[in-house]
């Protein structure tokens, strides 16, 4: 079994944004029944983009709520290095679409994946969980 590489990924956070993290963490936390490190919610938030159609996914990372959890904190996750590729995927999704954004940052993805996490059932974070521990 090969081991899996991770890296650190830097967010970028207002404390709106650094409030809903640990909302999001806390919720996957309580549904796992675990202690799930910080990247994972970080992973699960950008798996639940990935299902998601260009049309909607150029939405969610236009999205202004995105705007109000940016902010100036700077906080560093560690994560599975598969999570750059799944940004990066996730970016040439939209550019191959007729999906207008002007969206080039990757740590929008992350904000757009937390607002994403916060509305998602249970079940759908549960599925994107066991996505992310398969891969």
């Amino acid at each position: 079994m090969a081991a899996r590489s991770s890296r650190t990924y830097k967010l970028r956070l207002s404390d709106r944004g650094i409030d809903l993290f640990l909302d999001c963490h806390s919720r996957l936390a309580h549904l796992l029944r675990e202690f799930p490190p910080y990247g994972a919610t970080l992973h699960v938030a950008v798996m639940l983009l990935d299902r998601m159609q260009p049309w909607d996914l150029a939405g969610e990372v236009a999205d202004p709520r995105c705007d109000r959890l940016a902010g100036n904190h700077v906080r560093f996750v560690g994560s599975s290095s598969q999570l750059a590729e799944i940004t990066q995927r996730l970016m040439e999704r939209i550019d191959a679409s007729d999906e207008p954004t002007s969206v080039t940052a990757i740590g929008r993805f992350y904000l757009a994946g937390l607002l994403v996490f916060e509305s998602s059932e249970d079940h759908r974070l549960l599925e994107a969980y066991r996505r992310t521990r398969d891969a």
